[in-house]
């Protein structure tokens, strides 16, 4: 297993909620369907005392350069990031944990920055730049060529098929509010066992 590599944040200017828009469109949800049972001995080496490489509203930023999408596809996108990241690279990726609400996988931080936009589309306004090492822009293309062309009902729908949402909310009722963080552990055992890259 790889080191964790320790990095500093990233130092790209984070835009206002001003330099956000939105409008309404339609979404219509696909049918995906996947679950792995982990094994206990292949648990990655990940330090919990990370921060994290970037802000996880600079990879927010990244993915909405690459078109408007509703708050709910957004969080899944950024979730995955984070855990490709950590099955992958065995670093964290972003300075926020993901905890297991009803509809997925959501970061609390970046739900708060756009609680606002409700279940309308969310697109960048202005010019935002996002500087990331040329690898972690190589894993965000990859996460984007694998779940971009997903509507946020999707998403949702494939992480309840997936370990590490469905192990955090054990215990929880389908409808019932959970606030418990989704291990990274898990998410980097559970996504590492799935992948079928090189």
């Amino acid at each position: 297993m790889k080191e964790v590599q320790i990095t500093k944040l990233n130092s790209a200017v984070t835009t206002s909620d001003s330099a956000y828009r939105s409008y309404v469109t339609s979404a219509i949800s696909t049918d995906t369907q996947r679950y792995v049972i982990v094994d206990s001995d292949e648990m990655p080496n990940i330090n919990m005392e990370e921060t994290g490489k970037y802000s996880v509203f600079d990879i927010a930023n990244w993915f909405l350069l690459k078109g408007e999408m509703t708050q709910k596809k957004l969080q899944k996108l950024c979730y995955y990031a984070q855990a490709w990241c950590y099955a992958l690279k065995g670093y964290r990726l972003e300075d926020t944990d993901y905890q297991a609400w009803v509809h997925g996988p959501v970061s609390p931080a970046l739900w708060e920055r756009f609680k606002s936009f409700g279940y309308d589309p969310i697109r960048i306004g202005g010019s935002v730049k996002v500087k990331l090492d040329a690898a972690d822009e190589d894993l965000l293309e990859d996460v984007w060529d694998t779940y971009g062309d997903n509507t946020g009902n999707a998403l949702e729908a494939l992480t309840h098929r997936e370990l590490p949402w469905m192990e955090a909310r054990r215990g929880y009722e389908p409808d019932e509010r959970c606030t418990v963080v989704i291990s990274p552990i898990t998410m980097a055992s559970y996504y590492k066992s799935i992948y079928v890259g090189d």
